[in-house]
């Protein structure tokens, strides 16, 4: 799964596109790379780097930033996509406390 931020900053990343690439197996997380290019996988989110700080910092729920079409995907069946939903949410939840937030 590839998670990719646009309209990134430019102090942060000079191509303005960010993303993060998990691979899952057996119901785990078991590599997360981020890259300051695009990257290509079976499924890839995307939306744009203010979403998905607010994503981040807890002020906008993940499911809801799809409701509002702040976020979308741009590849793969969405009917497989809901199984690794709450994986990446717990790795996101993870990356928040880790963060301090």
């Amino acid at each position: 799964m590839v998670i990719k931020a646009v309209d990134a900053p430019a102090e942060i990343s000079p191509s303005g596109i960010l993303t993060l690439s998990l691979e899952f197996r057996n119901g785990s997380c078991v590599r997360a790379v981020l890259a300051e290019a695009d990257q290509d996988g079976e499924y890839v989110i995307e939306g744009s780097y203010d979403v998905f700080m607010k994503i981040f910092e807890g002020k906008l729920p993940a499911f809801a930033a799809f409701a509002l079409g702040k976020l979308r995907l741009v590849k793969g069946p969405l009917s497989r996509l809901a199984d690794y939903m709450p994986l990446a949410l717990e790795i996101v939840n993870k990356a928040r406390r880790a963060a301090g937030f």
